[in-house]
């Protein structure tokens, strides 16, 4: 297995924080009448933002985070007992004006860190404490632990993991995989840490095995992947330059599109298959697979929402421009992994569609109409009108059945159009699509699909999204025209003329980028 392509986030805070101690047992304290002897003890934190060092992803390159996704100005701070209790728990501002909680530094720049001093009560001296930091706005119940804790997304205009993705009050909590341990952050408060010029310090240990670390720095990361629009400047169709061994009948009609497009160009794009729940500290199992929370199935912008295999629906298609980056929750389902849709508008070369007597025979939907660019595909082969269909087939007999012609099959299209946008008109027009065994590209449009694989974390390829990680995908190439609908999968097993190639680059957020090959 490779080695996680995360970005590991740090967290310094140097800066005693204080707080009132539940006891007044003086033994906890100096001697009487002391300056030491105060209620509480004071510690120290170090908390970093995302840094270049540390990914971890192998081989690719890292990404800074904008501005406002690596802010960090407030957060809870906690200490959990061995029984997984809180012991303590703060909230920190930096905005505010106590005098026990003093933040000095910056957290808004990539590498930054920051100070923060805070006193600390209700925590006995001599006892280990586990230390975490949650940095933003989510709270987690009086008594829960957060190591072990899951948060539950609700979407908010189709935004699909905003509550923890928020302008610089991204959530971020103690990073935790191969190379850091999460639970490896501890304090001992001692006597002479109620004096505040002496504070409590945290020390970081892996595991048995390595040294222990003083005066450590909490390594935090987002909770949140993030997955950008896609990007290329594939416009064209190319030969098939792949080694997938393709039928003489596939090749035929990659040519035919080769020839016949004169340009395809992105419209649209969508994320499919998100899910609503993650665990507060990321979670694996014994052999490094990632974890999600038990029982989490992707239940926002599933597949489902975006039609059938002859059926159109929008499931949420939206241009590069309005939505240039979105964040979402991880998810390794093997059955339902994260998906990007593609939406393509191709335009068709008018000069390549000509009669057996060599002249160009003009599309059914040109100029003003609103359904200008629809194009057909039948038996592998684009045609842009009716009368190109019959005249190529001009030996076949009642090829879309007696008495139906040209014409007729134009005038059955139309009356479908005409209707009423919505679910009955799209029905229609699957009736009309699998009554024919045709393919009806409305308006030129095309669709490909492809799922999100972050190849550096997994050997086998699997679709996978972590956290903390930026997936980029790059259309690379484009081999044919993809199908008439964005789920026609059906279509594409049955006829091989899905054709897209994708190149994945990952890399941690500090960056996750898939490339893609339209029409394999």
């Amino acid at each position: 297995m490779k080695k996680m392509n995360l970005l590991a986030m740090s967290l310094v805070s140097a800066a005693a924080l204080s707080f009132s101690s539940c006891s007044n047992n003086d033994d906890l304290g100096g001697g009487a009448g002391t300056q030491s002897q105060v209620d509480g003890f004071y510690m120290t934190l170090a908390i970093q933002t995302p840094t270049n060092n540390g990914t971890r992803t192998v081989g690719d390159k890292t990404e800074s985070a904008m501005d406002v996704e690596q802010a960090v100005t407030k957060g809870t701070f906690f200490l959990v007992d061995q029984n997984g209790h809180i012991a303590f728990r703060r909230t920190v501002d930096s905005s505010s004006k106590n005098e026990d909680e003093t933040w000095n530094g910056a957290t808004e720049k990539q590498n930054g860190t920051k100070l923060i001093n805070i006193k600390v009560d209700k925590v006995a001296a001599g006892t280990t404490y586990k230390v975490y930091f949650l940095a933003g706005e989510q709270t987690i119940p009086e008594d829960a632990d957060p190591a072990a804790y899951t948060f539950t997304a609700t979407e908010t205009a189709g935004k699909f993991a905003e509550p923890f993705a928020t302008a610089n009050k991204f959530t971020m909590f103690n990073q935790n995989d191969k190379n850091v341990n999460g639970s490896g952050y501890t304090v001992v408060f001692e006597s002479k840490n109620k004096d505040k010029k002496i504070p409590a310090t945290v020390t970081y240990q892996k595991n048995k095995e390595t040294e222990a670390v003083e005066n450590a720095t909490i390594k935090i990361e987002r909770i949140t992947a993030r997955i950008d629009a896609p990007t290329g400047t594939a416009n064209t169709i190319v030969a098939y330059d792949g080694t997938k061994k393709l039928t003489q009948a596939v090749q035929d009609a990659m040519a035919d599109a080769k020839a016949k497009v004169k340009s395809i160009t992105l419209n649209k794009y969508a994320i499919a298959n998100l899910t609503n729940k993650t665990n507060v500290m990321q979670k694996w199992n014994a052999t490094w697979d990632l974890q999600i929370p038990d029982g989490t199935t992707p239940v926002w912008q599933i597949t489902d929402k975006f039609g059938k295999d002859k059926l159109y629906a929008d499931g949420g298609f939206k241009t590069t421009t309005e939505a240039p980056n979105n964040y979402v929750l991880e998810n390794n389902s093997t059955t339902v992994p994260t998906k990007m849709y593609f939406e393509y508008k191709v335009t068709l070369d008018d000069t390549k569609f000509k009669n057996k007597a060599g002249e160009v025979m003009p599309a059914d939907y040109t100029g003003t109409n609103p359904y200008a660019g629809t194009f057909y595909r039948y038996n592998n082969i684009i045609f842009t009108s009716f009368a190109q269909i019959f005249n190529h087939y001009a030996d076949v007999t009642d090829i879309f059945g007696k008495g139906v012609d040209a014409t007729a099959m134009k005038a059955k299209l139309d009356n479908i159009f005409a209707m009423e946008e919505g679910t009955a008109k799209e029905q229609a027009l699957e009736t009309f699509r699998n009554t024919y065994d045709i393919e009806v590209f409305v308006k030129g449009m095309t669709y490909y699909q492809k799922e999100i694989v972050d190849k550096n974390i997994l050997d086998t390829g699997k679709s996978l999204i972590q956290r903390n990680t930026i997936y980029k995908v790059n259309v690379d190439k484009i081999f044919n025209i993809g199908v008439q609908v964005p789920n026609g999968e059906d279509e594409i097993e049955k006829k091989s003329l899905f054709y897209l190639s994708v190149t994945v680059s990952v890399n941690p957020w500090v960056l996750n980028t898939q490339g893609v090959e339209l029409g394999d």
